[in-house]
């Protein structure tokens, strides 16, 4: 009887050890605040190299789940994002439509000093974000025209519509 016990916690505890060693720890959320409105959304891209193979294997959010917000012409939105995010190198990368109704982008410098928030301003009242990403998880990367690139391997991503004067 008593070996029968054993055996059986034996395979509980393995089962047990098995269960946790699969799990894995939760994505984080970031949060988008404009106009009174808060968007939490999880990864719209989550990336995990493989430093032995040197490849780099992706899941990417359906575009019709990528979280959307509202935002009037000239506003800004504040990025809050969680120490899992703020504790690596991040940036904030976004697109705009421009006074001359031309489609541009930009990004912002690479934080590196732990901030966990940040405020993204058009640079004129007239501009009208349209995408705003957060990206994370730089790895190198071979350069288009040689040399190297870092690339995001982890994205949080909101879609701006323009606000209904």
């Amino acid at each position: 009887m008593r070996v029968r016990r054993r055996v059986a916690f034996s395979i509980v505890a393995a089962l047990a050890a098995l269960a946790l060693t699969a799990c894995e720890a939760p994505r984080p959320d970031v949060t988008f605040f404009a106009d009174r409105t808060a968007v939490d959304t999880g990864p719209s891209r989550w990336c995990t190299p493989d430093e032995a193979t040197l490849t780099v294997s992706c899941t990417e959010m359906p575009p019709e789940e990528v979280a959307r917000m509202v935002v009037r012409q000239g506003g800004a939105v504040q990025i809050n994002v969680p120490e899992q995010v703020g504790g690596t190198p991040w940036q904030v990368y976004f697109r705009y439509v421009g006074t001359d109704g031309e489609l541009s982008d930009g990004r912002t410098e690479v934080f590196t000093d732990g901030r966990l928030a940040y405020t993204l301003r058009p640079f004129d009242e007239t501009d009208q974000l349209t995408y705003v990403e957060v990206q994370s998880g730089f790895i190198l990367t071979e350069g288009e025209r040689g040399g190297v690139d870092f690339a995001a391997t982890r994205g949080w991503l909101v879609l701006v519509e323009p606000k209904s004067a």
